[in-house]
């Protein structure tokens, strides 16, 4: 182990003298975090403005019941020029024109959508019957009744936080692991690692020991943004050890990258070619199994799923996966052995080749 902690050393010291991996692995994340606050904060709501033909209390209900849909950003306006204007200028998804007898027998309203983009479209599309329904309720003895499968309901924000927290550690792990073995081809360093005695486990344990710090701290600086995004893990414990067992995967497949592939320019693409692809059928936005089944298949492959579940698991006593807690922990810890198996067998079988 002495020798294994003398290689971390020295690899910890060259990532401290070139921290370019450090700041891309940071780096990477915290953009996501920025690209996901600013949509979080513009597509919140949709645009639409309100011209309405009478003022009357089933008016004023109608109105009300458009701004409580959780969709529209009501605008209201005096005229249909000033409708027209709005949507021409792109301030407005929508026009909704009611009638002066809004609510009674057959009367109509007139909706007017700029369908240049079909997810807006489709928000009026799919919103705009449910305020008509949360109107009728204050109308006639229609009730409803809301049954929460969780006591607490995430944030848009709070959900794909702690998914970044995962690509966070993916792409630190692949980098740091990675880098850290292509460095020694590059530079030939690794014959002195050859001729050094010491058994090949300890190269392989000292590089996995610097990939786990090196990419632990990139991953911390992730985890104080969340805190500051108001991201407040619902079991600490489970969540710190997610957060070492998932590094330790990702280090392991990044370690045993770096020998394959040695060369340092081949594996910063490979580390984001694979991480952004993953981060996306993972689940970020929800359970894999709102998707399609083959996408949800293939999410099943990887470790990243589970180790979304994991995370999310921790942070809000959620569960998004038909996987079971107990077999998804397995699979991690299984990927974690593959890993660390699949680094040292890569590693020795370049070295019997040199």
């Amino acid at each position: 182990m002495r020798a294994a902690w003398a290689i971390a050393r020295n690899d910890l010291a060259q990532l401290l003298a070139q921290p370019v991996a450090a700041i891309v692995t940071v780096a990477v994340p915290i953009n996501f975090l920025i690209l996901f606050v600013l949509f979080a904060v513009g597509g919140g709501v949709v645009p639409v403005t309100v011209r309405a033909a009478g003022h009357g209390p089933a008016t004023a209900a109608f109105v009300h019941a458009l701004r409580n849909s959780y969709t529209f950003d009501v605008q209201p306006v005096a005229t249909a020029a000033q409708a027209a204007r709005a949507i021409a200028s792109q301030n407005s998804v929508a026009s909704i024109a009611l009638p002066r007898n809004v609510g009674a027998a057959h009367s109509t309203i007139a909706v007017t959508i700029d369908n240049l983009n079909a997810d807006f479209a489709d928000d009026i599309r799919r919103a705009l019957p449910l305020a008509v329904t949360q109107f009728y309720r204050g109308v006639l003895p229609l009730q409803w009744r809301e049954v929460d499968s969780y006591p607490a309901t995430a944030t848009f924000l709070g959900f794909i936080a702690v998914s970044i927290q995962t690509v966070a550690l993916l792409i630190g792990g692949l980098l740091q692991g990675g880098l850290g073995v292509a460095r020694e081809w590059e530079g030939g360093t690794i014959k002195e690692l050859l001729l050094a005695p010491v058994p090949g486990w300890s190269v392989v344990a000292g590089k996995l020991l610097a990939a786990f710090l090196g990419a632990l701290a990139g991953a911390l600086l992730v985890l104080v943004a969340l805190l500051l995004l108001g991201v407040r893990p619902h079991a600490w414990a489970e969540y710190a050890g997610v957060m070492v067992l998932v590094l330790i995967v990702f280090a392991c497949l990044g370690v045993g990258i770096g020998s394959a592939l040695r060369s340092r320019q081949t594996v910063f693409p490979l580390a984001f070619g694979v991480g952004l692809p993953l981060f996306f059928i993972s689940g970020p936005f929800g359970a894999i199994t709102w998707g399609t089944p083959a996408a949800a298949w293939a999410a099943r492959i990887f470790p990243v799923v589970y180790a979304n579940a994991a995370f999310q698991h921790a942070a809000y006593g959620i569960w998004t996966l038909d996987t079971s807690v107990g077999a998804s922990w397995a699979i991690l810890a299984g990927w974690t052995l593959l890993g660390l198996l699949a680094s040292v067998w890569l590693y020795r079988r370049a070295t019997v080749a040199h």
